[in-house]
Protein backbone atom coordinates (compact mmCIF):
# COMPACT_ATOMS: atom_id res chain seq x y z
CA UNK A 1 0.00 0.00 0.00
CA UNK A 2 1.38 3.23 -0.76
CA UNK A 3 0.65 6.34 0.60
CA UNK A 4 0.40 9.92 -0.77
CA UNK A 5 2.41 12.82 0.47
CA UNK A 6 -1.00 14.54 2.15
CA UNK A 7 -1.95 10.94 3.89
CA UNK A 8 1.46 11.13 5.25
CA UNK A 9 0.80 14.72 6.83
CA UNK A 10 -2.68 13.70 7.98
CA UNK A 11 -0.79 10.53 9.69
CA UNK A 12 2.11 12.16 10.96
CA UNK A 13 -0.39 14.97 12.70
CA UNK A 14 -2.04 11.95 14.00
CA UNK A 15 1.03 10.41 15.72
CA UNK A 16 1.92 13.87 17.17
CA UNK A 17 0.73 14.77 20.72
CA UNK A 18 -1.93 17.23 21.03
CA UNK A 19 -1.31 20.88 22.04
CA UNK A 20 -2.58 21.65 25.07
CA UNK A 21 -5.49 23.97 25.06
CA UNK A 22 -4.83 25.90 28.21
CA UNK A 23 -2.84 28.97 28.39
CA UNK A 24 0.64 28.05 29.58
CA UNK A 25 3.85 30.60 31.86
CA UNK A 26 5.29 31.82 29.00
CA UNK A 27 1.60 32.00 26.78
CA UNK A 28 -0.10 34.74 29.56
CA UNK A 29 -0.49 37.89 29.74
CA UNK A 30 2.11 39.46 32.02
CA UNK A 31 0.03 41.39 34.86
CA UNK A 32 3.53 43.48 36.28
CA UNK A 33 2.88 41.62 39.88
CA UNK A 34 6.27 39.17 41.26
CA UNK A 35 4.84 35.49 42.65
CA UNK A 36 7.32 35.16 45.61
CA UNK A 37 7.45 32.40 48.59
CA UNK A 38 9.21 32.46 51.48
CA UNK A 39 9.65 28.59 52.06
CA UNK A 40 13.01 28.89 51.23
CA UNK A 41 13.42 31.17 54.35
CA UNK A 42 11.74 28.94 56.77
CA UNK A 43 13.94 26.28 58.64
CA UNK A 44 12.95 22.59 58.34
CA UNK A 45 12.47 21.83 61.80
CA UNK A 46 13.95 18.24 61.30
CA UNK A 47 17.12 19.84 59.87
CA UNK A 48 17.30 21.64 63.06
CA UNK A 49 16.61 18.11 65.33
CA UNK A 50 19.83 16.57 66.68
CA UNK A 51 20.46 12.95 66.31
CA UNK A 52 19.96 10.82 68.73
CA UNK A 53 23.31 9.30 70.45
CA UNK A 54 21.71 6.61 72.72
CA UNK A 55 18.67 5.12 72.74
CA UNK A 56 17.45 7.05 75.68
CA UNK A 57 18.02 9.96 73.75
CA UNK A 58 16.02 8.22 71.09
CA UNK A 59 13.42 7.77 73.56
CA UNK A 60 13.12 11.20 74.49
CA UNK A 61 12.72 12.34 70.98
CA UNK A 62 9.65 10.03 70.22
CA UNK A 63 7.72 10.88 73.65
CA UNK A 64 8.21 14.46 72.75
CA UNK A 65 7.03 14.09 69.31
CA UNK A 66 4.29 11.76 69.93
CA UNK A 67 3.09 14.45 73.05
CA UNK A 68 3.26 17.22 70.49
CA UNK A 69 1.11 15.39 67.83
CA UNK A 70 -1.30 14.16 70.68
CA UNK A 71 -2.48 18.14 70.96
CA UNK A 72 -5.20 19.18 68.99
CA UNK A 73 -4.21 21.69 66.79
CA UNK A 74 -0.70 20.74 67.06
CA UNK A 75 2.07 22.42 64.94
CA UNK A 76 0.13 25.51 63.87
CA UNK A 77 1.80 27.48 66.36
CA UNK A 78 4.04 28.44 69.26
CA UNK A 79 1.00 28.85 71.64
CA UNK A 80 -0.08 26.69 74.46
CA UNK A 81 -3.16 24.58 73.66
CA UNK A 82 -5.92 25.28 76.10
CA UNK A 83 -7.48 22.54 78.43
CA UNK A 84 -11.17 21.64 77.53
CA UNK A 85 -14.41 19.39 78.03
CA UNK A 86 -16.95 18.27 75.97
CA UNK A 87 -20.23 17.89 77.45
CA UNK A 88 -23.47 16.85 75.84
CA UNK A 89 -26.69 18.94 77.27
CA UNK A 90 -30.37 18.07 76.71
CA UNK A 91 -33.29 19.35 77.90
CA UNK A 92 -35.29 17.11 80.30
CA UNK A 93 -39.22 17.81 81.13
CA UNK A 94 -40.91 16.25 84.22
CA UNK A 95 -42.45 13.85 82.02
CA UNK A 96 -38.92 12.79 80.60
CA UNK A 97 -37.75 12.15 84.04
CA UNK A 98 -40.82 10.49 86.27
CA UNK A 99 -43.41 9.51 84.12
CA UNK A 100 -40.35 8.29 81.74
CA UNK A 101 -42.91 8.88 78.94
CA UNK A 102 -41.31 10.67 76.57
CA UNK A 103 -38.97 9.54 73.65
CA UNK A 104 -35.89 10.69 74.99
CA UNK A 105 -33.49 8.52 75.71
CA UNK A 106 -30.28 8.81 78.59
CA UNK A 107 -27.77 8.53 75.52
CA UNK A 108 -26.24 11.28 73.33
CA UNK A 109 -29.10 10.52 70.33
CA UNK A 110 -31.27 12.81 72.67
CA UNK A 111 -29.30 15.81 73.42
CA UNK A 112 -29.44 18.90 71.86
CA UNK A 113 -26.38 20.62 72.55
CA UNK A 114 -22.64 20.44 72.68
CA UNK A 115 -21.41 21.96 75.65
CA UNK A 116 -17.57 23.11 75.03
CA UNK A 117 -15.83 24.50 78.34
CA UNK A 118 -12.21 25.91 77.30
CA UNK A 119 -10.09 26.90 80.00
CA UNK A 120 -7.89 30.40 78.99
CA UNK A 121 -6.08 31.09 82.31
CA UNK A 122 -4.72 34.28 82.24
CA UNK A 123 -6.88 35.65 79.14
CA UNK A 124 -9.42 38.48 79.28
CA UNK A 125 -12.46 38.14 77.05
CA UNK A 126 -11.22 41.13 74.75
CA UNK A 127 -8.21 39.08 74.38
CA UNK A 128 -10.35 35.99 72.58
CA UNK A 129 -10.91 35.27 69.21
CA UNK A 130 -13.87 32.65 68.23
CA UNK A 131 -14.69 30.81 64.99
CA UNK A 132 -17.28 28.58 64.41
CA UNK A 133 -17.95 26.46 61.81
CA UNK A 134 -20.22 23.95 61.17
CA UNK A 135 -17.29 20.99 61.58
CA UNK A 136 -15.33 22.67 64.12
CA UNK A 137 -14.58 25.41 66.73
CA UNK A 138 -10.91 27.53 66.46
CA UNK A 139 -10.08 29.53 69.42
CA UNK A 140 -6.95 32.15 69.33
CA UNK A 141 -5.61 34.22 72.09
CA UNK A 142 -2.39 36.19 73.15
CA UNK A 143 -1.89 32.92 75.11
CA UNK A 144 -3.77 29.73 73.24
CA UNK A 145 -4.71 28.29 70.23
CA UNK A 146 -6.53 25.71 70.25
CA UNK A 147 -8.44 23.78 66.73
CA UNK A 148 -10.92 21.42 67.86
CA UNK A 149 -12.70 19.28 65.31
CA UNK A 150 -16.62 18.19 66.85
CA UNK A 151 -17.81 14.79 66.97
CA UNK A 152 -21.13 16.67 65.11
CA UNK A 153 -22.05 18.76 62.94
CA UNK A 154 -23.55 21.98 64.73
CA UNK A 155 -25.61 24.78 63.32
CA UNK A 156 -23.20 28.07 64.35
CA UNK A 157 -25.99 30.64 63.78
CA UNK A 158 -28.33 28.72 66.70
CA UNK A 159 -24.90 28.22 68.76
CA UNK A 160 -24.03 30.94 71.72
CA UNK A 161 -20.88 31.75 73.69
CA UNK A 162 -20.23 32.80 77.26
CA UNK A 163 -17.24 33.99 79.43
CA UNK A 164 -16.98 33.29 82.44
CA UNK A 165 -14.82 35.71 84.32
CA UNK A 166 -14.42 34.11 87.68
CA UNK A 167 -12.93 30.70 86.22
CA UNK A 168 -11.59 32.73 83.20
CA UNK A 169 -13.10 29.71 80.86
CA UNK A 170 -14.82 30.07 77.27
CA UNK A 171 -18.25 28.28 77.50
CA UNK A 172 -19.72 27.35 74.25
CA UNK A 173 -23.08 26.18 74.22
CA UNK A 174 -23.71 24.51 70.35
CA UNK A 175 -26.35 23.33 68.36
CA UNK A 176 -26.17 19.46 67.29
CA UNK A 177 -27.52 19.41 63.75
CA UNK A 178 -28.54 15.86 63.23
CA UNK A 179 -30.11 14.51 60.31
CA UNK A 180 -32.72 12.84 62.00
CA UNK A 181 -33.85 15.01 64.86
CA UNK A 182 -37.43 14.94 64.80
CA UNK A 183 -37.26 11.00 65.53
CA UNK A 184 -35.82 12.22 69.23
CA UNK A 185 -38.02 15.15 69.67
Amino acid sequence: MEFTPSQLEKLADLMRPPEPEILQGDDLPSTGYEITSNRADVVNQKETKKAPKTIEEFEAQEAEEADLLGRVGAGITDKKSPAYTMNYQQSVSAEDVFLQIGPKTPSSASCENLMVRIKLPGDKKENVDLAVDALGVTVTSSQYYLKLPLPHAINPDASKANWDTTEETLVLTLKLDREFDFVNF
